[in-house]
């Protein structure tokens, strides 16, 4: 019963403005779009060494997705600047926070089972679209449904990966800078608008899920 009212609660109005306004106050339109040519940049690069330079050793590529990885997390502080102890993240953040951080593990795992199958290319590279489509769909369900555009572009650029996998990275990096820059730039349209719903309103939101209690 209390997970249930709990979900109920997660994915309220008050929640998915929550998130929005933080979104807007962190800059994350801005730092998507930034990010999303940092991934452009590092997955060419990995092309470049699959296409042109005949590599597939696992630690030239590593380097350059943890990398990405600081890379990313930098711009995420230069354009929101530190993050303040109080209030605490919203619950719906969390869970966003959540989906993307299995992601990465689940990415990791991937290559993990790649090496230890001992494939000269990264064999199982396609598998990680349909990884990202995932949590597109979760962020569709929980956040904006117009995240479901994501999901399809990531879906198509998983088939297309698995058809041409000596040119899979170049897909992956077009397909995550489409994804990234229009979320950003999406973002970007938006203004803070007026302010959040007072406690009022978040008692006539939950009044149904309390009396149901």
């Amino acid at each position: 019963m209390h997970e249930g009212l709990a979900a109920m609660e997660l994915t309220t109005t008050v929640e998915r403005d929550r998130l929005r306004r933080l979104a807007l106050e962190r800059n994350w339109g801005p730092a998507l779009i930034l990010v999303g040519w940092l991934h452009l940049v590092a997955f060419s690069l990995c092309w470049c060494l699959t296409v042109f330079v005949d590599y597939h050793g696992a630690p030239g590529y590593l380097t350059i997705w943890i990398g990405e990885l600081c890379g990313t997390w930098a711009i995420f502080r230069l354009c929101g600047g530190p993050r303040p102890a109080d209030p605490p993240p919203a619950p719906l953040e969390l869970l966003v926070r959540r989906v993307w951080l299995a992601y990465f593990v689940l990415a990791f795992n991937l290559a993990s089972l790649n090496t230890l199958r001992g494939h000269a290319m990264f064999e199982f590279f396609p598998a990680i679209a349909p990884l990202a489509s995932f949590a597109f769909i979760v962020l569709t369900v929980v956040v904006n449904r117009s995240f479901f555009a994501a999901v399809v572009v990531m879906f198509v650029s998983g088939l297309l990966m698995a058809a041409n996998l000596l040119h899979a990275f170049l897909i992956f990096a077009v397909a995550w800078w489409l994804v990234l820059n229009a979320i950003g730039l999406a973002l970007g349209r938006q203004r803070p608008g007026a302010a959040l719903p007072d406690d009022e309103a978040s008692v006539r939101v939950r009044t149904p899920a309390a009396s149901a209690h």
